[in-house]
């Protein structure tokens, strides 16, 4: 690989890689927080089960 576009290429993937390091971060850290459990926790049902139909 030519020395000149090492140089140019690797502060650019440097800094998308951080940038994805955080992101992936925060995701990892709010996503259980929001949906107040894990993942990939089993999903009870909800009190609200009366089904009917929509008409």
């Amino acid at each position: 690989m030519n020395t000149d576009l090492k140089n140019f290429l690797q502060p650019i993937a440097q800094a998308v890689a951080a940038t994805l390091f955080v992101v992936f971060t925060v995701t990892f850290f709010s996503v259980p927080y929001v949906l107040q459990q894990h993942p990939g926790d089993i999903q009870l049902p909800s009190q609200q089960a009366d089904l009917g139909h929509m008409t």
